[in-house]
């Protein structure tokens, strides 16, 4: 759902540098999906999970602890960013007056609303159990993009969006500490869209062979990027076309009419970060019901294990929802501290100790590992300065 803030990042970055860092983060982001896939497999040895791999790489404890803690932080990262996402978007379809501090204003019931749906979900035993959900996580996610696009082609044509394009600097709205760091925040923006890596191996440990699951897996990532290239594009070009320096944090609250239509998108926006809930949720349910099951002298029942750990892992993240319920803010962050490093930061790094490349390669990954680390730093002083004045001045309404 993050590609629904893209103009809003736009509003920071201005065309070129926003068009230049989603293009850069692209690339990036295939070329990390190409490295995993590769490390998955080494000779008869096939590596099933993310932390399996650092292992493999780095050694059992080492590759644990640098892997582990931000695989676990991102996955939860993101539930508790969808959890918030879906609230904003059910109140948008039960509210029409729902933009900025507005919408975050008793957004609570809504957040708890979803949580609800989430608990019954995640009674599904496993990734196999979840192919409709991902299909239909994937289909929600192609139409409230057409829907975002579609809309921001009518105001914009229809000269209702008003769009001034100003330079941040040239803002007049915002001090000139609130442009600085939403600059800032917006790189993490942007980042947070590529966020698939977190579960790549896991998907892939889900393919036959043969032929070899890289084959299989990057004929399956091509495709999809092809798909993310036009719709990531797609709307941040004409959702930023349209309303310029006014959009909205989500481009869907930025359009207004026809308002069953917007609905629609909201509800599909909804779907779709349930799904998503679920891909990402589901590595940690199987690490926290094993680590349960390893300290218990006597088995307990699975339905029984599965209800009491997910219901505690729902309960918590919609609880930290209803605290910071920041979507453009916690976007910044979660990219920050947990998707930028599994995503740009570890994939290379761990192709260096593995395979040991020398020259042009190595550069060209050390590299990427070092200026991702920059822009993650970075992205992480702007959320956090975002999400400390929004939440300072959402409690002073």
């Amino acid at each position: 759902a993050g590609v629904l803030g893209l103009p809003h990042a736009f509003k920071y970055l201005g065309w070129f540098w926003g068009l230049m860092t989603l293009s850069l983060l692209l690339c990036v982001s295939l070329y990390t999906s190409y490295l995993l896939s590769e490390l998955h497999e080494d000779g008869s040895v096939r590596l099933n999970t993310y932390r399996e791999i650092g292992q493999y790489v780095w050694g059992e404890r080492r590759g644990w602890w640098a892997v582990a803690p931000v695989q676990f932080l991102l996955m939860a990262g993101l539930c508790i960013t969808y959890t918030v996402t879906a609230g904003q978007s059910v109140k948008g379809i039960v509210s029409s007056d729902c933009s900025g501090v507005d919408c975050q204003e008793g957004l609570a019931g809504y957040c708890v609303l979803f949580g609800i749906v989430q608990l019954f979900l995640s009674q599904v035993p496993d990734f196999h159990s979840l192919w409709w959900v991902s299909l239909l996580g994937g289909v929600m996610s192609v139409g409230y993009c057409l829907i975002a696009v579609g809309g921001s082609i009518a105001v914009a044509v229809g000269g209702q969006g008003d769009a001034e394009y100003s330079e941040a600097t040239d803002s007049s709205s915002e001090s000139t500490a609130d442009i600085v760091f939403g600059v800032m925040n917006a790189l993490g923006s942007v980042a947070f869209t590529f966020g698939g890596q977190a579960v790549v191996p896991e998907i892939q440990a889900t393919l036959a062979t043969p032929p070899r699951s890289p084959l299989s897996m990057m004929k399956a990532v091509g495709v999809s990027y092809v798909l993310v290239f036009v719709l990531y594009y797609s709307v941040a070009i004409t959702g930023y076309a349209a309303f310029g320096s006014s959009v909205e944090p989500d481009i869907l609250l930025s359009i207004k009419k026809p308002g069953w239509l917007v609905d629609i998108a909201d509800m599909m926006v909804v779907f779709h970060v349930a799904a998503g809930y679920q891909v990402f949720a589901m590595p940690l349910f199987d690490v926290f019901e094993e680590a349960v099951r390893s300290r218990m002298s006597k088995r307990p029942r699975p339905v029984v294990l599965r209800l009491v750990v997910r219901t505690i892992f729902v309960f918590v993240v919609t609880f930290i929802a209803i605290l910071v319920p920041f979507f453009d803010d916690l976007m910044g962050l979660i990219a920050s501290v947990g998707l930028m490093p599994i995503t740009f930061i570890l994939p290379p790094l761990l192709w260096i100790s593995s395979r040991r490349p020398t020259g042009a390669e190595f550069w060209v990954n050390a590299v990427i590992a070092g200026s991702c680390t920059l822009l993650a730093f970075v992205a992480l002083v702007g959320s956090m300065r975002n999400i400390i004045a929004d939440g300072v001045a959402l409690h002073q309404e």
